[in-house]
């Protein structure tokens, strides 16, 4: 059974950003490269705070990170 992916991108009408979420069974999800830019950070900042998020328990790893969204693409 195939499972429906859909990407869902947001424009501010300056168009100075941009945001693609993708939608998988009624969740979204974005990689650490899109948090950082919608943060305005860096992507190591925006690890760090996921790996303090996942250490204090705040959220289950299991359910917000998909193995098949990390990748080795990092363009900072």
């Amino acid at each position: 059974m195939k499972e429906e992916q859909e990407i869902i991108i947001y424009n501010t009408e300056d168009g100075k950003a941009s945001v693609a979420l993708f939608a998988r069974e009624g969740d979204i999800w974005m990689n650490q490269i899109q948090l950082a830019e919608l943060f305005a950070t860096s992507v190591p900042n925006m690890s760090m705070h996921i790996s303090n998020i996942l250490k204090e328990k705040e959220l289950q790893s299991i359910s917000v990170v998909k193995d098949y969204l990390t990748t080795a693409f990092n363009k900072n």
